[in-house]
C-alpha cells in the first residue's frame, strides 16, 4: 500500500495506484483505498487521467458505481 496523502493525488499517482491494483477493472473507491485517501480527494487527478486517455470507463454496475480500466498506452 502506498503512503497516505494529505492532498489530492496527481494524475500520475492515480494511474500508478490503478496499475498497482493488478486488476482488469477497478472503481474510484479501489484507487482511493490504495492511496489511503477518501474517494472525494481523487476527483482532480482521476478526471485528469480520464481526459488524458489513461483511464477508460468500462461500465456501471447495478448500484451505479463506475468501473474503469487502464487504457492501453
Amino acid at each position: 500500500m502506498m503512503a497516505a496523502m494529505s492532498q489530492s493525488p496527481t494524475q500520475d499517482e492515480v494511474v500508478q495506484a490503478a496499475r498497482s491494483l493488478g486488476q482488469a477493472e477497478f472503481t474510484r473507491k479501489d484507487i482511493a483505498e490504495q492511496l489511503g485517501i477518501k474517494a472525494q480527494q481523487l476527483k482532480d487527478g482521476f478526471k485528469a487521467a480520464r481526459q488524458a486517455g489513461q483511464l477508460e470507463k468500462v461500465r456501471d454496475d447495478e448500484d451505479g458505481t463506475g468501473h474503469f480500466r487502464l487504457a492501453d498506452q
